[in-house]
């Protein structure tokens, strides 16, 4: 269990970690924004803490918004607890149910242009982040929901906040500079239980607020 629990979270980690870093290269007017907002928060000075999530909605929409993007977890499974129908069909009881994440992430029914990279939509008209009963937040299921929804995505989004807001306070994310890469597209990633994106290559480069 121990190897499985760590397996899967390296897996999905290193996926977000990953597309993360690409789409920041390919949106500098993102990535800027970004870096606005933690300057004016956190500064330059002490190190980012969990406390500044609160402060820090653009940040936390960035990590909603890649998490919903690439979907990089498709599929997970439940079972019915007692029977029923799904779209006019007949379910039994102890029926193993897949639900394809996916799917439901890139609906156009659901998400307004689903495959295009928009933080925003996770933030109110002031600049907030939407409350997490708002219909937005509740589509958005890679974690699960009820009682088989993932026991680490509080770590999770916790420790993708404080590695997104320490990097960019220190560095800009940037192309590298003998050739462009190209966009990122969640359809392009390398297809699997936990999805992974391409191979590509970036480079750092220290901001000039550091002192």
């Amino acid at each position: 269990i121990i190897i499985n629990i760590f397996g899967g979270a390296y897996l999905t980690t290193r996926g977000t970690i990953m597309s993360m870093l690409h789409i920041l290269a390919k949106r500098p007017d993102v990535q800027k924004s970004l870096q606005t907002e933690i300057d004016n928060v956190i500064g330059d000075v002490r190190e980012p803490e969990i406390r500044d999530r609160q402060q820090c909605p653009l940040v936390e929409a960035f990590v909603l918004e890649t998490l919903r993007y690439i979907s990089h977890t498709p599929l997970a499974m439940h079972s019915t607890r007692e029977a029923t129908s799904i779209a006019g069909y007949h379910v039994e009881k102890n029926t193993p149910v897949l639900a394809c994440f996916w799917s439901m992430h890139h609906s156009d029914t659901e998400w307004e242009d689903p495959f295009l990279f928009k933080p925003e939509r996770f933030l109110e008209q002031d600049g907030s982040l939407k409350p997490a009963s708002d219909p937005v937040r509740k589509r958005f299921l890679l974690f699960g929901t009820g009682r088989r929804s993932c026991p680490g995505e509080v770590f999770a989004k916790s420790r993708l906040f404080l590695l997104l807001s320490t990097l960019l306070q220190k560095f800009n994310v940037m192309e590298p500079e003998d050739h462009s890469l190209p966009e990122f597209d969640p359809r392009e990633m390398d297809s699997g239980l936990i999805m992974q994106p391409k191979p590509f290559k970036i480079r750092f480069e220290c901001r000039n607020i550091i002192k």
